[in-house]
């Protein structure tokens, strides 16, 4: 998918994954050079409409469609496929800016993962991490619970899914079933049975994801009983104020008074948090909504649900 929610995922990543084109009226394409461009975009009357498209495996970006004479520019957010091989061609265009020659062409190697990567695979064995390479330099990152606001309040799939790796990296190789069993055991202190889910992925994004409401609301009670609970909510966008959540329940009983995680997939919609009735009482929850039950009717039945829920609690 070439589009910024079909990004590549890689521990070595710049600008989220995304390049950005502008397009404008009477002008060509504008970019930093990263991909080679097919530009198939017409002047006409009318309406903005601008398509884009990328075939795997390749780097031509064919951009197609329609902009007024006069219209602001349009732009377009573009997933990368390989962001270690999209960090490896800025370092040397950088190089270059300060007058270094650089030769050849910029190119990643990516380890490919073996039996030690899964911990079900190498059992009681420690990891075998690779050998460390040379550091040229080191970028302190920001605080982890920063990340994680931006992963929830935005809804940040890349973070979320680098995330998942970055707990692998904990006591693992970093691998995706490394990060996956440091889940399960989250889940399994916090009473969810392993029967309530199935993940296959960090960011939510695979249709192969499954969990009842059940479980989780088991983890979002757990949560709250945690000593950095409070902080964890604090996380989630509020009903009508900000994050995914700015627009719904806004000049409603729950404007500020909810904080929840938003979902959809698929023609479904879900929606999970905590929240604050009428008569005071907190109470956590997990609505979803399927079987073509998706976008904004879904989230609108969703809502529905849960004022109902606090004019009758």
């Amino acid at each position: 998918m070439p589009t910024r929610s079909g990004t590549g995922i890689s521990a070595l990543t710049l600008d989220n994954s995304e390049a950005v084109l502008t397009v404008a009226p009477g002008r060509p394409i504008a970019s930093d050079g990263y991909h080679r461009l097919d530009d198939r975009v017409r002047i006409a009357p009318g309406p903005t409409r601008i398509d884009h498209d990328r075939a795997p495996g390749s780097d031509v970006v064919r951009v197609e469609g329609t902009i007024a004479p006069g219209a602001p520019p349009e732009r377009l957010r573009i997933g990368i496929e390989d962001p270690a091989r999209r960090a490896a061609w800025r370092f040397a265009a950088m190089l270059r800016d300060r007058g270094v020659r650089v030769t050849g062409r910029a190119v990643a190697r990516h380890r490919p993962a073996g039996a030690g990567d899964d911990p079900a695979r190498r059992g009681a064995a420690p990891a075998a991490r690779p050998p460390a390479p040379a550091v040229l330099a080191r970028l302190v990152p920001g605080p982890l619970a920063a990340d994680i606001a931006t992963i929830n309040k935005t809804s940040q799939n890349l973070h979320a899914e680098l995330l998942l790796r970055r707990l692998g990296a904990v006591a693992g190789t970093g691998s995706v079933a490394d990060g996956q069993a440091v889940v399960a055991q989250v889940l399994a202190r916090a009473g969810v049975s392993r029967a309530a889910y199935d993940f296959a992925d960090g960011s939510g994004m695979s249709s192969y994801n499954r969990v009842t409401p059940r479980a989780t609301v088991a983890l979002l009670r757990w949560i709250a009983d945690q000593p950095w609970g409070e902080r964890w909510y604090a996380t989630l966008p509020v009903g009508g104020v900000d994050g995914t959540l700015a627009r719904r329940f806004r000049d409603t009983p729950l404007a500020g008074r909810i904080v929840a995680k938003t979902g959809s997939l698929n023609a479904t919609a879900a929606l999970a948090g905590r929240l604050v009735t009428a008569s005071g009482r907190r109470l956590v929850f997990a609505a979803y909504a399927d079987d073509g039950w998706g976008g904004a009717s879904g989230s609108a039945a969703l809502d529905a649900a849960l004022l109902a829920v606090v004019a009758a609690t």
